[in-house]
């Protein structure tokens, strides 16, 4: 059995070759095109939770916006260093203003009182944002080196399901809307090329078909890139201009004319 004439085989041998990619632009069924295509989605996605499965901590501004704000002021900065220090079951404030208070052993009372609130006890702490409230215990393997960072890393060693899941759905919807409109929209526009009596293209099938077809080595590059080096913008943005020089290189060697590619000369079509 030649596993080159099978799918998905087939379909990523295609995917790497210019010119077999607008000859083999009816070998994907419906069905076919659809589970490929979520195929490249997922090699998009995949680089989400790896990457923040290897962070220690992680930018809180888009989860927590009031409590980061909050952090970076001194005096909070200052009371949390304090907290974190002394282990005692004492209840007390070391900070408050109209919207943080941040102590030791606070009451519900007292932690409800401001729109944040730090809670720091002896082998946990609690953090109250609005509506969001957390309860993290204090591991000891991560070390106090700043206020700031052992917040966080502490708050993110707990929550790192939550946060990973978080960006796995933020940037599988944006990847899905991106990815979706970039297959879409090429093949309208090769499409549209059937109005031409050159081109071999006349149905809108041929055409996903085709974009898929040159999406392929865009996706499995991205995914690659994004275990080096993680930056989700770049990595739509090697997807997009990878499917575009491949449909040109595709273009220049064939002029979507089966004729051309066979024989050299261009084919007309009534």
């Amino acid at each position: 059995m030649d596993l080159r004439n099978r799918f998905p085989f087939n379909y990523w041998l295609t995917s790497v070759r210019p010119k077999q990619m607008f000859i083999h632009r009816h070998d994907l069924g419906w069905l076919k095109m659809i589970l490929t295509w979520i195929i490249l989605l997922a090699l998009m996605i995949i680089p989400v939770p790896v990457y923040y499965g290897r962070q220690t901590q992680v930018n809180m501004d888009i989860l927590l916006p009031k409590t980061t704000e909050a952090v970076k002021k001194q005096a909070v900065d200052q009371a949390l260093t304090t907290a974190f220090a002394n282990k005692t079951t004492t209840r007390r404030v070391l900070y408050q203003d109209s919207q943080v208070i941040v102590g030791q052993n606070l009451s519900k009372v007292q932690a409800k009182s401001r729109p944040v609130s730090i809670t720091v006890q002896p082998k946990s702490f609690s953090l109250l944002e609005d509506k969001a409230a957390f309860q993290v215990p204090r591991r000891a393997s991560i070390p106090f080196q700043s206020a700031k960072q052992y917040f966080n890393r502490q708050w993110y060693a707990e929550n790192k399901n939550l946060v990973t899941m978080y960006f796995v759905t933020l940037f599988g919807g944006i990847a899905f809307v991106t990815a979706l409109l970039l297959w879409l929209g090429l093949a309208f526009f090769i499409w549209l090329t059937r109005f031409n009596r050159s081109t071999s293209i006349q149905k809108y099938k041929e055409s996903l078909n085709l974009v898929l077809n040159a999406m392929g080595g865009g996706a499995v590059l991205a995914c690659l890139v994004g275990f080096l080096h993680f930056e989700f913008g770049s990595l739509l943005v090697i997807l997009s201009f990878w499917t575009v020089i491949m449909i040109s290189i595709m273009f220049w060697q064939t002029r979507l004319n089966d004729g051309y590619v066979a024989t050299g000369r261009m084919q007309t079509y009534d």
